[in-house]
């Protein structure tokens, strides 16, 4: 028996959810998983109600992630740009509770990629704070959990570590604010594994099982073992996620960087991927 709900991100076979995608509902439950990720990027492209059925009529659970762009940063310099992003966050908040959803995660602080002259002084923490707490009561009338997810420096430049993203949780300081970690980023900006994922335990909403190089689990340089060590003392039993891409598109290459085959196919990569995780945590968990 799995104390842990293994999510697979919609990302291994699109980088455009829409109707026409439904069938990939089907695919991650035949495939093991307990949950499908739905990027929500694309929100207009989004039927819920048709997601929904989908889902309970494969008993499938579903999460959802984002990450805001210059139309709807929350750290934008200016006001009606983050009025848009708390607009676009409250709609996204919607949209996860009509599918049946209750955490929506991802860059949901500022717009991804944006890179700022100097260091990001006070208001940028406290205009990504301030718009998230709007979204946040919406998201708690909706029984939606907000995840904050830490990532590099390369792709945001306001919350790369665990620390940080607890930081900016401190500050909304509403409690449907959680956190949602990622290997592949935790191995570009934290020092150790062990510490941040301990740390997050009490608040993590999500975890993404990414490897170093986003291939499959345990061929790169992050210490799984150290992570699921982690997640057992801290008798974590929430949603873990495989966020890993083969099947890229050129729009996805150019978003990720990945310029190489990782897996001869992205089923393999996940099936393989999952049955290394699982062995993990038979071993530190049992």
């Amino acid at each position: 028996m799995s104390h842990l709900r293994y999510a697979v991100h919609a990302y291994a076979w699109t980088t455009s959810w829409s109707n026409e995608t439904l069938h990939l509902i089907d695919r991650s439950k035949e495939l093991g998983f307990d949950l499908i990720e739905i990027p929500l990027m694309e929100i207009k492209k989004i039927d819920p109600s048709e997601i929904k059925k989908r889902l309970a009529a494969v008993g499938l659970g579903v999460c959802t992630s984002t990450a805001c762009s210059e139309a709807n940063d929350l750290t934008s310099e200016d006001e009606s740009i983050r009025q848009q992003g708390v607009k676009y966050l409250q709609n996204c908040v919607k949209a996860t509770a009509a599918m049946g959803g209750t955490c929506l995660s991802g860059v949901i602080y500022s717009a991804i990629g944006r890179k700022i002259e100097g260091m990001p002084d006070k208001f940028y923490w406290e205009r990504a704070a301030n718009g998230l707490k709007s979204v946040a009561i919406v998201a708690r009338d909706h029984g939606v959990t907000l995840g904050i997810e830490p990532i590099n420096r390369y792709e945001t430049f306001l919350v790369n570590t665990c620390e940080q993203g607890i930081r900016l949780m401190q500050m909304i300081d509403e409690p449907n604010i959680a956190i949602h970690l990622d290997a592949y980023h935790m191995n570009i900006e934290e020092s150790d594994f062990y510490n941040p994922t301990k740390k997050a335990a009490p608040h993590l909403c999500h975890y993404h099982l990414s490897e170093s190089h986003r291939g499959i689990p345990g061929t790169g340089t992050v210490d799984w073992e150290s992570i699921y060590k982690a997640l057992a003392e801290a008798k974590y039993k929430g949603v873990v996620g495989l966020e890993s891409f083969s099947e890229t598109s050129e729009a996805m290459r150019a978003a990720t960087c990945i310029w190489r085959k990782l897996a001869p196919s992205s089923d393999i990569l996940l099936q393989k991927g999952m049955a290394y995780l699982k062995n993990l945590e038979q071993k530190y968990y049992s």
